[in-house]
């Protein structure tokens, strides 16, 4: 199992040193979330990250086609894959934050059947079609660049697994939420006549190694009230999620007030999650504790997880590529490989 990194781009300084010591540690790979009204701009920053690294790949997780239109997307990232060779991935989604913070709701499911295709195609040099024309990138075509789709539905899910390289699983750690997405990811990859295990799947969570539970349970109790907002949006639209019990738990706990504004604000205030709700949703302890969950998360098909967001905590990433980093890559899952 490999081990990525999740970073917000903000704090310059900062963010260059913890990539710096995210490709230093042995992460897999470094992933910027995209938010306009929240954070510096994502393209900036994955540009400055790749050039202040050697070999670590970067991706963007997740941008979307309302605030950005796919042709710009297919754009900016063909150029950095231009430049850095096979370090660069495109992260594509409904949006969250970035849309909401707007007063908006996501795009529809359905409009990212079209977006996806056109993503690479423009990419490859190929024609897309845009508003009932043909369009095309003249200056093709450019390094393949794996696409890599969010998801915590039903509908999305099985839409990334029938399109996406890589999907992003926000379910929280539970092996049996994560099972759950997994099997709707395979389901969507075997309908659109793919071999489900050429689609790989990232675990989105938070980590905190210490041995100090409670510690541990504080800086980590963000990513319940994340997961929360989304499975609650699960439960609103689908009446036939078939949702497990440690999500439908969390979509109970959903807050109707939260605001956006602060969205992955670490002053803002959060809930109270109980100690059983937070230890449901991420890795925390110490890394016996969490290479344990980290085994039982690869036996249901999860190929990686992704820390966020760990921006200036160098010493959580150092002890993450001293303790986790290594064993884990020794970790089997059901297709026993690591």
């Amino acid at each position: 199992m490999n081990v990525g990194v999740q970073f917000k781009p903000e704090e310059f300084p900062v963010f260059i040193e913890s990539v710096r010591k995210a490709e230093e540690s042995g992460f897999s790979r470094v992933y910027l979330v995209d938010g306009q009204l929240l954070w510096r701009d994502i393209y900036v920053y994955m540009t400055h990250a790749l050039a202040a690294t050697q070999q670590i790949p970067v991706a963007s997780a997740v941008t979307n086609p309302f605030t950005r239109h796919f042709s710009v997307t297919a754009n900016v990232h063909a150029t950095l894959a231009e430049i850095y060779p096979g370090r660069v991935m495109l992260g594509i989604g409904r949006g969250d934050n970035a849309v909401r913070t707007l007063g908006l709701n996501p795009v529809a499911t359905n409009q990212l059947k079209d977006v996806v295709p056109g993503l690479r195609a423009l990419m490859s040099g190929r024609p897309a079609q845009f508003n009932g024309s043909e369009i095309r990138s003249v200056w093709g075509p450019h390094e393949d660049v794996p696409i890599l789709m969010p998801g915590s539905g039903p509908r999305n899910l099985r839409l990334a697994g029938a399109l996406a390289d890589v999907v992003m699983i926000q379910v929280g750690a539970n092996p049996a939420s994560c099972k759950w997405a997994v099997d709707h990811i395979r389901a969507g990859a075997e309908s659109a006549n793919r071999d489900p295990s050429e689609v790989k799947v990232v675990a989105h969570c938070a980590m905190c190694i210490s041995d100090d539970m409670a510690e541990a349970r504080r800086e980590t109790r963000w990513i319940a009230e994340l997961v929360a907002i989304h499975v609650a949006s699960v439960a609103r639209s689908s009446t036939d999620h078939g949702m497990p019990e440690p999500l439908t738990r969390l979509a109970g706990l959903r807050r109707s007030d939260y605001d956006y504004s602060s969205h992955l604000d670490d002053k803002a205030e959060r809930p109270e999650y109980s100690d059983d709700v937070i230890d449901d949703v991420a890795l925390l302890g110490t890394p016996e504790d969490i290479l344990e969950k980290l085994q039982a998360l690869a036996e249901v098909g999860i190929d990686e997880v992704a820390p966020a967001y760990l921006n200036g905590q160098l010493e959580q990433m150092e002890i993450i590529g001293r303790e986790i980093i290594p064993r884990a890559l020794a970790l089997t899952g059901v297709s026993g490989s690591p």
